[in-house]
């Protein structure tokens, strides 16, 4: 008899995730109504008079997107947190892998799919009752690589809304924001120090940074290349391991 796999199974997971998503259905519905008949509404404003504007509401799109994965993401452990519903989505028979993977394939992979289709659904409808001619441009800018890239940031930038979201108990979305303006002024912080102790200063002028004659080669190599590219490949391969596995231990915690 082949053993059981209490690690991960592909059917628990789906009914893991149909059970949240059934369960929330009428808030999701009632979410992205507002999301698409807002960006409906104003679309059909801008392009009232100049059909041309219809394509420059996509920054606001992205706004949207952002802000709304992020309150999303934020909140996707809210039965965790409370009181009367912990119990019953404790003792669901899933391991702690599953409760994580749910979450962020719904947060980072299901939400973008589904505000990208939403917004194609608003181009189209604002096309239709403008009368503007429907052609392929009109979807450039949420089937091209720019796109591609904006949600990238996002799916990668949502892990730590991720991780707030089991951290905290409550207000999940403010203080994960509070948390990342302290850390910011931290960071800001430490470069100081770290510019004040090479330059003796602690001011970024350009006299400091732009004149290369107050680094050697190897340290203008190491700021201008090394420590460029070890920050992006921190941002694009490191960040959502990272702070995946920060969710993994608190959703851990939650369950002992």
């Amino acid at each position: 008899m082949k053993a059981k796999n209490n690690t991960f199974s592909l059917t628990r997971l789906f009914f893991l995730g149909k059970r949240q998503v059934l369960g929330n259905l009428s808030g999701f519905l009632i979410a992205f109504g507002a999301f698409a008949g807002t960006l409906l509404v104003i679309s059909l404003l801008a392009g009232y008079s100049d059909p041309g504007r219809l394509s420059r509401i996509a920054p606001l799109f992205y706004v949207a997107l952002f802000i709304g994965g992020y309150v999303f993401t934020s909140n996707i452990f809210a039965e965790l947190h409370s009181p009367q519903r912990s119990i019953p989505f404790l003792t669901l028979p899933v391991s702690k892998l599953e409760r994580l993977l749910n979450a962020w394939l719904l947060t980072a992979i299901l939400f973008p799919v589904l505000a990208l289709l939403s917004y194609a659904l608003v181009v189209f409808l604002a096309h239709l009752i403008l009368g503007v001619p429907l052609t392929a441009t009109a979807f450039s800018m949420v089937w091209s690589k720019s796109a591609f890239n904006v949600v990238m940031i996002y799916v990668i930038t949502q892990s730590i809304f991720l991780f707030g979201a089991i951290y905290f108990r409550k207000h999940n979305f403010i203080r994960t924001l509070l948390s990342l303006f302290v850390l910011q002024i931290v960071i800001s912080i430490f470069l100081t120090i770290i510019v004040y102790l090479l330059f003796g200063k602690t001011h970024f002028s350009e006299e400091v940074f732009v004149q290369q004659t107050n680094l050697s080669p190897a340290m203008e190599q190491f700021f201008t290349k090394t420590l460029v590219d070890i920050a992006k490949f921190s941002f694009n391969y490191l960040l959502v391991p990272f702070f995946l596995m920060l969710t993994w231990f608190g959703i851990k915690e939650r369950q002992v």
